[in-house]
């Protein structure tokens, strides 16, 4: 019996001691393959490596704690070598601007997705072009004629918005004395402040922090997501949906604070199109695709691309959420183009002035379903208005026309002979006054409202022609003080959203009963309308006999 318990007790020391070996084994190659495994974060070096770091430190630990496994941060040299990474399914998460997101997804389709984006606080900002306290430049066109610094080429803060701010008010940049890219925003801001550039474009938070040291803000973009937070095909869709869950619905106050976020929301491609637009517009390139079930629904372009969508963006979500269809905004380079794509059918729908309206009815069979109510102010009121418009006669106030009479013979800029509030408006109001506009006057076609403003501003012309809002929506770019209003024109029918191409007719149905029983203030306010109301084509016999 002795002999047998020595024996059994050898036997269980024995196999205890295989167990716990294998316990431990197992652990270890957990261990190993935990740490085998992190989950790796792409960044661009926009600021200094430490910088990037203590930024980015809390959402590193937090999703590690989340997910229960480790987490990287991966700074790429330039957009190359994140993109060769991604490419070698070494990246996993990506936080990246808007633009470089566009281009990496246009480049990589099946290989990287939004996941959420920030709304609200600092990391929802603006693009701004600065300058140095005591220069003397207090508007954008005090600028021209001086050193112009940008960021880098696929920098949506610090080049694609601030180019695109510059067309949108007709300034080119073979209008400064000289253009440099400075690739990052802080050396962009020094440079300034030590006197080797005039001005300079960054975001909106990195200005902010060089205001104390003499930086002056002249000039503002709308608001746009200074970054996303995107994914990579190298996760399962349960890794992705935890990661986003936790961070849009458990992520700290201090997470949110550290990376000036008020809150994360889920992102969707299209959330940046605008974006696309700008690219389009500035270098020729289309992004933007549409899918079997999308809507297109063309804007006239009276402001900028990034104005309109956020103006109209929220409607076209409206319109998705209750067809089930993807309604998105076509938004064309000018006027020419918004004739043309509406006159060949190739959208869906339209949304006008009522004389383009007319004009398109000449060469295709488009149908108005509604009619705006209310416009812009020029006042504080805000929204103001009914169903009817007009365009208004302006000067410099150094001017010495100061009576129509005084106009005949004068250059006057106007926004386009297809424009109702920048052309046909004034036209109907000088031809009672028994003027006629090709042989009395000097047009000058300017493509768009606020070039007319700028040009009589700068005094490129010694009238102009511009829709009555459009003062108000340019009272920041220009110092109105310096601009007075001769006269009125006569009102117009205000304008119509339309059915161009869609032969779908209860959809069609569905859409103008939407727009007319439309109450959400949100999305009423955001376009700058009081609402709309079912429209036909009565309300438009006028305008159409005048196109002829």
């Amino acid at each position: 019996m002795t002999l047998f318990r020595i024996l059994f007790s050898i036997f269980l020391i024995f196999t205890l001691s295989c167990s716990k070996s294998s316990q431990e084994k197992h652990s270890i190659e957990q261990k190993d393959e935990y740490i085998a495994k992190p989950l790796v974060i792409g960044v661009l070096p926009e600021e200094s490596p430490r910088e990037i770091y203590e930024k980015l430190y809390p959402l590193k630990k937090f999703l590690s704690e989340s997910l229960q496994k480790p987490v990287t941060i991966e700074i790429s040299r330039d957009f190359n070598d994140l993109e060769q990474k991604i490419k070698e399914d070494k990246i996993d998460l990506l936080i990246i601007d808007p633009a470089t997101y566009c281009e990496l997804k246009w480049n990589m389709k099946n290989k990287v997705f939004p996941l959420i984006k920030p709304e609200g606080g600092i990391a929802e900002t603006r693009s701004v072009f600065v300058t140095k306290e005591g220069k003397g430049i207090e508007k954008i066109f005090d600028s021209l004629g001086k050193k112009l610094a940008l960021g880098e080429e696929k920098s949506s803060f610090s080049y694609l918005i601030p180019l695109s701010m510059l067309r949108d008010v007709d300034i080119s940049i073979k209008d400064f004395k000289s253009v440099d890219m400075l690739q990052k925003e802080q050396r962009i801001a020094l440079s300034i402040l030590i006197g080797d550039h005039d001005i300079g474009a960054m975001s909106e938070i990195t200005a902010n922090k060089y205001l104390k040291d003499g930086l002056k803000i002249i000039r503002y973009s709308e608001p746009t997501p200074r970054f996303l937070i995107a994914h990579t095909n190298n996760l399962k869709e349960e890794e992705i949906e935890k990661i986003k869950d936790n961070v849009i619905n458990k992520a700290g106050d201090f997470l949110y604070k550290t990376m000036g976020v008020k809150k994360f929301v889920p992102a969707e491609d299209r959330d940046f199109d605008y974006i696309r637009v700008l690219f389009r517009n500035l270098k020729g390139v289309d992004y933007i695709e549409y899918g079997q079930k999308t809507i297109k629904v063309a804007v006239l372009p009276l402001y900028s691309p990034l104005t309109i969508y956020k103006r109209y963006d929220p409607l076209m979500r409206y319109l998705s959420e209750k067809t089930g269809y993807e309604f998105k905004l076509v938004i064309p380079k000018n006027f020419e183009e918004f004739i043309q794509i509406v006159s060949e059918g190739k959208v869906n729908f339209s949304y006008q002035n009522p004389y383009v309206f007319s004009l398109i009815s000449k060469k295709y069979p488009i149908k108005p379903l509604a009619i705006t109510v209310g416009e812009d102010c020029t006042t504080d009121e805000g929204i103001c208005g009914g169903e009817k418009f007009r365009g208004i006669i302006i000067t410099r106030k150094d001017s010495p026309i100061n009576k129509i009479d005084d106009l005949k013979g004068k250059k006057i800029m106007i926004v386009s002979p297809s424009s109702a509030g920048g052309y046909l408006s004034q036209k109907l109001y000088l031809e009672k006054k028994g003027f006629n506009l090709n042989r009395d006057f000097k047009l000058i076609d300017a493509k768009r409202q606020e070039k007319v403003i700028i040009g009589i501003y700068k005094g490129e012309a010694d009238a102009g022609f511009v829709r009555e809002a459009a003062l108000s929506v340019w009272s920041d770019e220009v110092d109105l003080s310096r601009i007075k209003i001769l006269d009125y024109g006569e009102y117009l029918p205000n304008w119509p959203f339309a059915v161009v191409n869609n032969k779908n007719s209860e959809l069609t149905e569905k859409v103008k009963k939407l727009i007319t029983e439309l109450n959400d203030q949100t999305i009423l306010s955001k376009a700058k309308v009081k609402g709309f109301k079912e429209s036909t084509d009565e309300d438009y016999k006028i305008l159409k006999k005048l196109s002829y």
